[in-house]
């Protein structure tokens, strides 16, 4: 497998919420910070979800995802970070996407992924 297909295995692992996956192509390789295209080869870059943290923070908005769910993008956020994925790309499509960060905000599964790619939790 070449770096591009390992690194959009990754993605989709994550897209999928599929810790097991995501840690399997991380360790054969996949680079924590790979990114889609840069934000500015599209009009909408700041909105996409183009790298693998990015992609936890874009996926947890999905209103059928369960507590558990999230639960599965926090460790997945934890793990991504642990392989030193940059937190700033996740961190600018959040803040575009639910307005500033707020370290203030109650528990809640949701802030519970947000916490730990700011680097709270």
């Amino acid at each position: 497998m070449d770096n591009h297909e390992i690194n959009e295995k990754l993605m989709e692992a994550v897209e999928s919420f599929n810790w097991h996956a995501v840690k399997e192509y991380l360790d054969r390789g996949a680079n924590p910070n790979y990114c889609r295209f840069k934000d500015e080869d599209s009009p909408n870059g700041l909105m996409q979800p183009t790298t693998p943290l990015r992609m936890v923070m874009f996926r947890i908005s999905d209103c059928d995802l369960t507590d558990q769910d999230l639960g599965q993008f926090r460790e997945i956020a934890k793990l991504l970070v642990e392989y030193g994925a940059d937190t700033k790309p996740a961190m600018q499509i959040a803040e575009v996407r639910y307005g500033k960060y707020d370290s203030n905000e109650p528990v809640s599964p949701f802030m519970d992924v947000w916490h730990v790619v700011a680097g709270v939790r």
